[in-house]
Order: structure tokens, then sequence, then C-alpha cells
């Protein structure tokens, strides 16, 4: 990892990530794709609260900062960040794929969108780590991503919801590229050779 940047910029990287990656709820909602039942589970969300924070700073430790620092040693300049967020999808996705509500699709098509969503949001995670020199950013990100996901009760009314959802996570990416633009910049020099 890079060297720490200000706080104020590694929040407001995490903050971006994780406002722009949910942003596709109020968008399914205004669309009509999407609503809110009201009906929350105090009890699944006295376990999930917890779990979801303590796992999302303790997964962002183990693989977007130890795996992620063993990758980096091993693979050509620019490459560590697409691998760890290819491989940390999987987890991710099956994950989600057994405790999170499904969409309505080919099991196959199920898969293959909690395994896009899960790798965009890698990207984005990765390069906030690249970016603030820090893993807990990320973590703080993950977790209100699965708070949100985890304790929303929302019905799903339509085929955009999953497009919607693939297409705010890759701009989640991006959007945190933008923000860590100068401390991502000597990464990106190392990239191309510069």
């Amino acid at each position: 990892m890079g060297p720490a940047v200000s706080p104020t910029l590694a929040v407001s990287g995490a903050a971006v990530l994780a406002l722009v990656s949910l942003a596709y709820l109020p968008a399914a909602r205004f669309l009509h794709y999407l609503s809110f039942s009201g009906d929350v589970n105090v009890s699944r969300l006295a376990w999930f609260a917890p779990a979801a924070v303590l796992g999302a700073f303790l997964f962002e430790r183990i693989v977007r900062g130890s795996f992620y620092g063993w990758l980096r040693k091993k693979l050509p300049a620019g490459m560590a960040a697409p691998a760890v967020a290819a491989l940390g999808a999987v987890p991710v996705a099956a994950a989600r794929l057994s405790l999170a509500p499904r969409f309505e699709a080919q099991p196959s098509i199920a898969i293959a969108h909690a395994y896009l969503v899960a790798c965009a949001l890698g990207l984005g995670l990765a390069w906030l780590a690249l970016g603030t020199g820090a893993t807990w950013p990320g973590g703080a990100a993950l977790a209100a991503i699965w708070l949100v996901k985890g304790a929303l009760p929302v019905a799903f009314h339509g085929r955009p919801v999953p497009v919607l959802e693939l297409f705010a996570a890759a701009l989640g990416a991006v959007a945190v590229a933008l923000v860590l633009k100068k401390p991502l910049a000597p990464h990106r020099d190392a990239l191309w050779g510069a």
C-alpha cells in the first residue's frame, strides 16, 4: 500500500464508494422497480449488524491488506488490484447467494450477477486501499454497504434492478479513482512505466 493520506480524504473515498454503490436503490425506487416493505426483522438485524461490521473490517484486512500486499510483490504493476478484486469477489458472492434474497433468475445468471457486482465493488475497494494506504476506509465502506443491503426491507419489481446494481458498483469504483486521483497517480505512473 502507499503512504497514508489525510483521514478526511480517506473518509471521503469510503463515503463516495458506499453512496455511489448504493445509488441503485433510490434509482430503482424512482423508476418503480423497488418498494420498501417497512417490515424490519429486528431479530435478524440484531445478529446481522455486528456480523456485517466485524466481517467487513476483517475481510478488508485479510483480502485488501495481507493478500493484496502479497500479490503486489508477485504480480507486475497494476495487476494486483484486479486480481484481488476477482479473487475476493468469490467469497462475497457466495455469502450473498447464501444469505441475501435472490433476484428471480436462472441460477447461472444469479451467480454471475452476484460475482460481477462483488468484483466491481472489490476493484473500488482495492483502489481505496491503495490510495489511502489503509484498509479501514474500505472496511467502513463495505460495512455500510452490507448493512444497507442486509437491513433494508425491499421488494424488487422487474429485471432492471440487477443491471442498476451492477452499474452502480462499477460507478462506485470509478468514483473512488476520481476522489483519490492524486494519491493513485504514482501507481498509475508505475503501471504505464512513466
